[in-house]
């Protein structure tokens, strides 16, 4: 069974850093931030020069442009403008993976905009016709059932469900909201667990204790995770033992 492991990075910015880019050793595919709600240029080139080294998928990580707020604030722009942010950022990261002949795998959208969209169809159709006007070609990292999956779905994009390793689910597949105490699991014992259960049963346990149908294709693991690539380790050797191999959704999907 193959499992595409993502992690967000790139997410320095001057001289503030922020997260480990070490995961990037032990992932398969990496979500690179674009300048907006982190990153910068030296950092974004830093990024794709260790991906590229570590033969790491690469894909460009749109947020809002909310440096104060790491991107994790509601948000609110036009449809247009949405649009254009979003074709400027995957455009920025794509001219540092020309420059290394490196290709773009996917799109992942960030934080409240990852939300946001999710419910949002109109929304949605704004992010993803950027993808889309960009390459038809690119993978999006989606939540699935979301309303995001199901624009991405009607104009021919190529969906990648995507499930969160430490985070809490409400009953109808979002999140929970990170204000909710609980809401960020903490417990590497139970999250270890958790996965493999999710992956193997295609099931998981919902924050108000309902069992839910999924069907991940691939888990992100946040690098700002203290003890992030400890805790990476761990979870490989866990999914070996249970038959589930690590590999890019470009070499499977």
């Amino acid at each position: 069974m193959f499992l595409d492991l993502n992690s967000d990075v790139g997410e320095s910015f001057g001289v503030y850093k922020y997260g480990s880019s070490d995961v990037i050793n032990f992932v398969s595919s990496v979500n690179i931030a674009c300048g907006m709600h982190a990153g910068d240029p030296m950092v974004m080139l830093r990024t794709v020069e260790m991906a590229k080294e570590n033969n790491v998928a690469i894909g460009a990580h749109p947020g809002y442009p909310d440096l104060i707020g790491f991107g994790r604030r509601d948000f609110h722009m036009s449809k247009g403008e949405l649009y254009a942010y979003t074709l400027y950022q995957i455009g920025s990261l794509y001219s540092f993976l020309r420059s290394k002949n490196l290709d773009m795998q996917h799109v992942k959208p960030h934080g409240s905009l990852y939300n946001k969209i999710a419910k949002d169809k109109e929304e949605a159709y704004a992010f993803l016709s950027a993808v889309r006007d960009f390459s038809k070609d690119l993978f999006v990292f989606l939540p699935p059932g979301s309303k995001s999956e199901e624009v991405a779905l009607e104009i021919g994009l190529k969906v990648v469900r995507e499930g969160f390793l430490d985070r809490a689910y409400n009953s109808d597949g979002s999140l929970v909201s990170r204000s909710i105490p609980g809401s960020v699991l903490k417990d590497e014992d139970f999250i270890v667990k958790r996965a493999v259960k999710m992956i193997l049963n295609k099931s998981l346990e919902t924050f108000d204790n309902k069992l839910i149908n999924v069907d991940f294709q691939t888990f992100c693991v946040h690098s700002d995770t203290p003890g992030a690539q400890n805790f990476v380790k761990r979870l490989l050797k866990e999914f070996s033992d249970n038959n589930i191999s690590i590999k890019s959704v470009r070499d499977w999907a």
